[in-house]
């Protein structure tokens, strides 16, 4: 007998990041990756059981669950990514999934095999500047017009089409440019992410942007996304709210101990992809031991132990900042903030 019913409202989501594969075919200089080597790698059949055990997870907490499949580069993997993507489709705890992708191995008779999936949301690629120049220093010669083709075939065949740009000191002022090119292109929403100085790219701590820089391009793509209606732009992160805390749409709680878990390539769980602080693994452990048991799940839930500033800080319901950057500058995840201009 089916008992399962979908429940209405993202408070009854839950959110997990799976990155099956970390082989990429690209070498972006602000990776968070480490390697390539995408070492002890689960079998299709481990995906599977994982799958399941989502589902069953799920389940048991009566929410509705979404999912991100990513990784690496997940069409490296396609003997594995699209027999996964036909069982998470079949599984009905799963409203929707979206695939992260640079883009660059689709095709036509992949795009087709993607339109058999009725559950796939979105398909998100990143850009990291309007002009090919500056985007191809970050991501790869010729990263470009793969990117730009991709948006070009996925919109022609009807997929909803996100771009996330990653900014820093090299592509600060970048902001404007690229959302004019995206609009060109139909792209359906936009979303910015700070750099963190993790994986390939802590290297580049000189392009860690200051407190005053990240409230300039944060309230330009304020204003932007305040008067846009061709391009829905995202600004469900941390530090938005400084700029309206009164509007449920601006700013995030950081998704740490609040509503998502990150899978690794060999099920590993971080709290999230940017805070790569083993709390389990998926293989071994339920997620429900994971998410009720990690000292480090409870430690961010407890306001009273955030650190800094952001401990007293009003907002601090609708923020707390963000726990991974906290992490790769200070050591400490239960640091303020340092990007916060408060």
């Amino acid at each position: 007998m089916n008992n399962y019913a979908i429940k209405p409202g993202a408070e009854n989501e839950f959110y997990f990041q799976w990155h099956i594969t970390e082989k990429c075919n690209f070498r972006c200089k602000h990776c968070y990756h480490a390697d390539y080597t995408s070492a002890n790698e689960l079998s299709l059949n481990e995906l599977i059981l994982i799958a399941d055990k989502i589902d069953a997870t799920l389940r048991k907490w009566n929410k509705d669950g979404t999912l991100s499949i990513t990784g690496g580069e997940p069409f490296m993997v396609m003997d594995k990514l699209f027999p996964l993507l036909k069982h998470i489709n079949s599984l009905e705890t799963i409203i929707h999934f979206d695939l992260l992708t640079n883009g660059s191995l689709l095709d036509e008779a992949t795009i087709s095999e993607l339109k058999e999936f009725r559950k796939l949301r979105r398909v998100q690629v990143s850009l990291e500047a309007g002009n090919q120049k500056l985007n191809d220093r970050i991501r790869g010669k010729g990263s470009f017009e793969k990117t730009l083709s991709a948006i070009r075939l996925l919109k022609e065949n009807g997929f909803h089409v996100a771009v996330m740009m990653t900014i820093s000191h090299m592509n600060k002022n970048e902001v404007e440019p690229l959302i004019e090119l995206l609009k060109k292109n139909s792209v359906d929403t936009f979303s910015a992410e700070r750099f963190i100085p993790e994986g390939v790219g802590a290297g580049l701590k000189d392009e860690f942007l200051t407190a005053g820089e990240v409230r300039e391009v944060f309230q330009k793509i304020y204003s932007i996304a305040m008067k846009e209606d061709k391009i829905r732009l995202l600004l469900y992160r941390p530090l938005f709210a400084l700029l309206d805390g009164n509007d449920p749409t601006v700013g995030a709680l950081c998704s740490v101990g609040n509503n998502a878990l990150t899978i690794m390539h060999d099920g590993t769980i971080y709290p999230c992809r940017r805070l790569p602080i083993p709390i389990g693994n998926s293989m071994t452990d339920s997620f429900y031991k994971v998410w009720y048991t990690s000292e480090i799940l409870w430690n961010v839930r407890n306001q009273k132990k955030i650190k800094g500033k952001c401990a007293d800080c009003d907002l601090i319901p609708v923020c707390r900042g963000c726990r991974a950057i906290a992490y790769a500058l200070t050591g400490d995840y239960l640091a303020e903030d340092p990007q916060c201009w408060k």
